[in-house]
């Protein structure tokens, strides 16, 4: 799985009770990190709607109720767009961005798009949990 995701030290025991029923739309292209994210956030008591696509993931918020959206950040592509879309329809869904990397301009932009969060890889998967807790 590419080594995206770690836990520090030992293992934290899931916020399952904190995380139960909610809706969460994951939109992630790399099918390793999107099958990884979805086993964990399932194990917390997260409904996950997983997508491969930017199509997907507006299908899904077309369809479907979703108490925070987890996207990618590479620039230009799906993620963004998907964060862009959501503003634009008057959307105040939280938002989370992942990104392989820190890079400013991708940083300000998604922060500019309403993004509660921009996290980076290798993904510290306990602040990710928190901030879902804190924001649904």
């Amino acid at each position: 799985m590419h080594g995206l995701a770690h836990r520090q030290g030992p293992t934290p025991p899931p916020i399952s009770c904190g995380l139960k029923s909610k809706a969460v739309l994951l939109l992630e292209p790399d099918l390793d990190l999107r099958l990884m994210l979805n086993l964990l956030l399932t194990e917390d008591g997260c409904t996950v709607d997983a997508c491969g696509s930017l199509i997907e993931a507006l299908l899904a918020v077309s369809e479907k109720h979703f108490d925070f959206v987890i996207t990618h950040g590479t620039p230009g592509i799906d993620g963004l767009l998907l964060l862009d879309v959501l503003r634009e329809r008057g959307s105040a869904i939280p938002c989370a961005v992942i990104s392989a990397r820190y890079e400013k301009e991708p940083y300000l932009l998604t922060r500019n798009l309403g993004a509660v969060d921009y996290f980076t890889t290798p993904l510290d998967y306990a602040a990710l949990q928190r901030l879902i807790h804190g924001r649904t």
